[in-house]
């Protein structure tokens, strides 16, 4: 990872301070930078927590902008950035404060719509291009296991008439149901699909959906900056590979879902019907840089990380 600047950080602090003493704060980001980066290689876990500091660093910046723009307005700019640098410095600010706060007003809008929109609506409103089925007992008596393995609340259970395997969560009556389609039963043998059930309870265990729903509200907040687009994905995709290795541990191992996977790998023809937030949705991830802006890991990389795993 390269070490992160901030967009404004520098040229404000040559605002503020003056080119004559603008090494500490370069100093200290590159710092900054290098921590994160050696920091980001433990576990995934301290992955997101990384990913998420440099979300609440862009933040802290953008607030940083407008913080200045009103002490400016009660106490007058500072001397060296009178002159010809006047107009520049006036509209750097009036473009970060009109970015922040119309940053801030798509987060909000944003937050409302996720917490108030489907979520609040049952599933067949919610998704009605879906036909929901009761699950067979087996399948609520894994969930039901499993969510106490996990120690977390038991989540509804259904079925999906589709004949794609996928297994998904999603959240309807302000409470979270983990789906799985009549495909994935065909396709999998019982182990195998208690390891995909096993990824979805890893899930609501590990809070991904609040990490996600966060990350994806700074993303909003910080539309302008290109790096946030690349941050959302990354955080998205550490919590995939937490998610298995979750499920492993409920599992007793990551055998099971390691064959799951495996028997899904040809698995090519997704439904679009089903959400995209399915944890088997896109086995054959993209390639080349679009992969950075892709959700969900690489197969290959879900696969050997399990591999990984196992070896220890």
């Amino acid at each position: 990872m390269i070490p992160f600047f901030p967009r404004y950080l520098i040229f404000i602090s040559w605002l503020v301070v003056g080119p004559s003493r603008l090494a500490l704060p370069t100093i200290g980001l590159t710092a900054l930078g290098i921590t994160l980066t050696l920091f980001l290689r433990r576990s995934h876990s301290k992955r997101t927590i990384a990913l998420l500091g440099i979300f609440g660093l862009m933040l802290i910046e953008s607030a940083f902008v407008v913080a200045l723009a009103f002490n400016f307005a009660f106490r007058g700019q500072p001397n060296h950035v009178l002159g010809s640098s006047k107009g520049i410095f006036d509209l750097f600010f009036d473009l970060g404060i009109g970015e922040v706060l119309l940053g801030a007003m798509a987060a909000g809008c944003a937050a409302v719509f996720i917490e108030f929109g489907k979520s609040r609506m049952s599933l067949a409103k919610a998704f009605p291009q879906i036909t929901f089925l009761e699950p067979p007992v087996e399948i609520r008596d894994s969930i039901t296991r499993l969510a106490r393995a996990a120690h977390i609340r038991v989540p509804d259970v259904c079925m999906v008439d589709s004949g794609v395997p996928s297994a998904f969560t999603v959240r309807a009556n302000r409470r979270y149901t983990i789906t799985l389609s009549v495909g994935l039963l065909e396709s999998l043998d019982a182990k195998e699909v208690e390891a995909c059930l096993a990824h979805e309870v890893a899930h609501l265990k590990n809070n991904d959906f609040t990490v996600r729903f966060i990350a994806t509200l700074a993303k909003v907040a910080l539309f302008a900056r290109p790096l946030s687009y690349l941050l959302e994905p990354a955080v998205y995709r550490a919590r995939e590979f937490m998610a298995d290795i979750t499920a492993a541990k409920l599992m007793g191992g990551p055998e099971a879902l390691i064959s799951a996977l495996s028997q899904l790998k040809e698995s090519n023809n997704l439904d679009t019907a089903i959400p995209s937030s399915s944890c088997l949705c896109n086995l054959t991830a993209p390639r080349g840089v679009s992969r950075m802006f892709d959700k969900h890991p690489a197969l290959e990389d879900r696969l050997k990380t399990l591999r990984e795993m196992k070896q220890e």
